[in-house]
């Protein structure tokens, strides 16, 4: 069997793979592009990204001396985050091994079950696997500015699965030698498109304070997925079975949506508020459990898995990407080199699979104003809802135009008696400006 760090990774790289291997164009409303991993939605002047978030911040992510800001390749970026279940996805597959042996002692049966009885409830409640992942289509998003104000244009896609387990107990069948349960992996996924037009200006100005307000109109192309499966009758391990079963029911749909955003600006800082997804549209899963007796073999099996456990999942879902409240400020010292930020969603929203999300972050940020010392900035981030995790962010500007930023989980669980991050993510990306 592979070792624990391995295998997790291998997972991980398959869900990733999966979620990219269906993505349209579409908007990454789940995770933080760019240098907004460190700095969340509050004002940033590192990158065009921050128009994406508040649209009334387009007017200050370009100078006002530049015609044009876009990205060669704005933003691109992977996530993941596992439960506190120690070797989570190692004792799944162990589980899979026992159920396809047919030789096992009265003695041997006895003890897996109660090896497996003890860990299921844990497993199932605590354990899983989450990844996402995301890019800007290039060039995007583009800010022009013009007299009337600035124009933002963004085309992004992004996805994101959790595999997760459905447990019911395991018991031994002195007869037949083997162990039987009707535990199930459940693969929930979804790849999420945007294309998108905004636009900001001034409203308001006395010296110099100033109101700036934003409108963002997003066409959003979203394919989601869901499968249970049913352990008893798995001959592979997760890694296959999530290979096999991810596109598995999915279901297209698209929607448009709107976003407005305000900031109040002096000289030395800054207030915003986003209101974000307005017309809160809806976009369906697939059906699962429907209609299995016109089914055979495999897919059978994981049909009436999904019907066993319909009073813990629905088999006829949608997922709606609820109205979203963000307040964030920003204060500026040292002739504007320095930004001392943060922001706060108002309101918890679950995300396409199902996790409550509710952001608070904090950063600290300064402009080197060269070219031979790159831009530096460190961050804190909570998830006030759901996982409640805390997560470290620390990131760089490399001559102006190259972001790197990390984001590194504070909360730990152990693989391979090794302690490591329940959560971490990397964005890549370079912008320019004419």
């Amino acid at each position: 069997m592979k070792s624990s760090i391995s295998h997790v990774k291998t997972i991980v790289m398959t869900l990733l793979a999966a979620t990219l291997s269906c993505a349209s164009f579409a908007a990454p409303t789940f995770r933080d592009a760019g240098p907004t991993l460190t700095d969340g939605a509050s004002s940033s002047h590192w990158t065009a990204l921050y128009a994406t978030r508040n649209p009334a911040g387009a007017e200050f992510s370009i100078s006002p001396e530049s015609k044009i800001r876009m990205g060669v390749l704005s933003s691109l970026g992977i996530g993941v985050e596992v439960g506190p279940v120690d070797d989570f996805v190692d004792e799944i597959d162990s589980l899979i091994e026992q159920l396809d042996r047919d030789d096992i002692s009265l003695a041997e049966g006895q003890a897996l079950v109660q090896r497996f009885n003890a860990l299921l409830g844990t497993m199932a409640r605590d354990g899983y696997a989450k990844v996402h992942a995301g890019a800007h289509v290039p060039f995007f998003p583009m800010l022009i500015r013009s007299k009337r104000g600035v124009v933002t244009l963004n085309a992004s896609f992004a996805g994101l699965a959790r595999l997760g387990l459905l447990d019911a107990p395991v018991t031994y069948n002195a007869l037949a030698g083997e162990l039987e349960t009707a535990s199930a992996v459940y693969v929930k996924g979804a790849t999420l498109g945007e294309v998108a037009l905004g636009f900001a200006r001034p409203v308001w100005s006395d010296r110099s304070r100033q109101l700036t307000v934003g409108t963002n109109v997003r066409y959003l192309q979203a394919a989601l997925s869901k499968q249970v499966v049913a352990l008893q009758t798995a001959d592979d391990d997760v890694e296959d079975i999530v290979k096999d079963t991810y596109d598995a029911n999915e279901h297209e749909s698209s929607h448009v949506t709107l976003d407005i955003g305000a900031i109040y600006s002096t000289d030395n800082y800054r207030i915003g508020l986003t209101l974000a997804n307005l017309t809160e549209p809806e976009f369906k899963y697939g059906t699962i459990g429907n209609d299995c007796h016109l089914l055979s073999g495999s897919a059978q099996h994981n049909c009436y898995a999904a019907r066993y456990f319909s009073d813990r999942l629905a088999l006829s879902e949608t997922w709606t990407l609820e109205r979203l409240a963000t307040v964030e400020g920003a204060w500026f010292f040292a002739d504007g080199r320095g930004t001392l930020s943060g922001a706060l969603d108002l309101n918890e929203v679950r995300d396409p699979v199902g996790d409550l999300n509710q952001s608070f972050a904090v950063s600290l940020g300064y402009k080197t104003l060269t070219r031979l010392l790159p831009d530096v900035r460190i961050g804190y981030r909570k998830n006030l809802a759901g996982t409640k995790l805390d997560t470290a962010t620390f990131g760089m500007t490399f001559f102006r135009r190259l972001h790197l930023d990390v984001a590194w989980g504070l909360k730990s669980t152990v693989i391979d008696d090794r302690s490591m991050p329940r959560n971490f993510a990397l964005n890549l990306g370079f912008e320019m400006t004419y």
